[in-house]
């Protein structure tokens, strides 16, 4: 075979019902044999070894290997990821489904952006075992956000079909041994903070909605934390300057707004972390603020810790800590759902009213755009959208699929 443009980096224990229409989705698709797919199984009880040595005689671009022992994920693909011989790796789940065109298109836009080290698309919400992209019954999708730091440490942005730069790995290193399950998610972040990232506004996937999978709603429990463990580490990893770009270079007031930025994406976002919300109002108090921004910091830190506090069920240090709001939007709003919570009425973040710093450096960090590839190959910049990092995921039902509005072509 010619030396390949992508690897696809497969991963399979005890999914051989899934196993052949995998590797007939990565065969067809249009990138041809620059496309090398390394199967690594995991030791699995089934019969994957013998489905891949069968296709192997029938295509050279398709490699195989076998643990001795059942590992994880993050095993397999530390073992695909020294093997691939390919400029890009993409993880191709053994029950997930591409457009033909998914492999052409994403190596497309890496080519011609070389400023981004990982590109993302949309998929559609399947839920029928191996139906194909021609074949998919599918009417809802994922429609990602374009990419932002603060969007990026919000929510699972990235997706299941990300194809990123093999080169990346020498900066960023292996996949995490300590987390079962959002360990793709946690190498992405690590991608994109080093080396930047884009949203490939398309739908070239299929991801099968499933209870059973390794992050299915089977296991929404450990999913959850695993989640919230990989969001945690990274949002106290990233410099506020790295979050809010810019953020520092604008003085007391810049750096106080981008702070109650993080403070309020970790507690509003679906991946809520009260703690380090609180600890990001409680450092605005500490900078050297001129008077009168200094009071929006207060008023700001008085109302966001007082609606925390009340949704954790802290009702009296709640209502101790909304004394100190003034009269105003934030009061008329919040004081009526405050005052009638109750240990087993207690409000919802999402009802209540969370103050903000206003700031240039913050709205400037909130504006983003993706791309798309046209009929001619060539990457187009879509325009620009503004977007509240905590109020950008449409949820694990995603939104309507109206497939003739595809922008691609099959």
């Amino acid at each position: 075979m010619t030396a390949p443009l992508l690897t696809a980096m497969v991963s399979t224990y005890a999914s051989e019902r899934y196993l052949r229409g995998c590797l007939d989705d990565l065969l067809a698709q249009t990138l041809g044999d620059q496309l090398e797919i390394i199967v690594v199984d995991a030791a699995s009880p089934q019969r994957e070894g013998e489905l891949v040595r069968a296709y192997q005689q029938r295509h050279a671009n398709i490699r195989y290997v076998r643990s001795a022992e059942r590992e994880s994920t993050s095993a397999a693909f530390d073992r695909a990821t020294a093997m691939a011989r390919g400029r890009y790796l993409t993880s191709a789940n053994t029950d997930d489904r591409h457009h033909p065109e998914f492999a052409e298109r994403m190596v497309t836009v890496l080519e011609q952006c070389p400023q981004f080290g990982i590109a993302y698309a949309d998929s559609g919400i399947n839920t029928v075992d191996n139906e194909t992209w021609h074949t998919t019954t599918a009417t809802r999708h994922f429609a990602w956000p374009h990419y932002t730091p603060a969007t990026a440490l919000s929510c699972c942005l990235f997706g299941p079909h990300p194809v990123w730069r093999a080169s990346v790995h020498a900066t960023v290193g292996g996949w995490s041994a300590v987390l079962p399950i959002a360990n793709d998610q946690d190498m992405f972040l690590r991608i994109a903070r080093a080396h930047g990232a884009v949203h490939v506004d398309e739908i070239l996937g299929l991801f099968l909605q499933r209870p059973d999978s390794n992050a299915g709603s089977g296991q929404r429990v450990a999913v959850l934390a695993d989640g919230c463990a990989v969001m945690r580490q990274q949002r106290e990893a990233w410099r506020i300057d790295e979050i809010v770009p810019g953020a520092t270079s604008h003085g007391p007031e810049g750096e106080a707004a981008a702070w109650f930025e993080l403070g309020n994406l970790a507690a509003l976002s679906p991946y809520t972390d009260a703690e380090l919300a609180l600890r990001c109002y409680q450092r605005v108090l500490s900078l050297p603020l001129a008077e009168d921004f200094g009071a929006l910091a207060r008023t700001a830190f008085a109302n966001n810790t007082a609606c925390i506090l009340a949704c954790a069920g802290a009702l009296p240090a709640a209502h101790r800590a909304f004394a100190f709001v003034p009269a105003g939007p934030l009061r008329s709003h919040n004081q009526p759902l405050l005052a009638s919570a109750a240990p087993t009425t207690l409000p919802r973040l999402q009802q209540l009213r969370f103050a903000e710093l206003g700031h240039a450096v913050v709205e400037q960090s909130r504006r983003s755009r993706g791309v798309t590839v046209d009929r001619a190959g060539q990457v187009q910049w879509t325009a620009v959208r503004r977007q509240l990092p905590w109020d950008v995921y449409t949820g694990p039902n995603g939104v309507p699929w109206r497939r003739a509005a595809e922008p691609v072509t099959a």
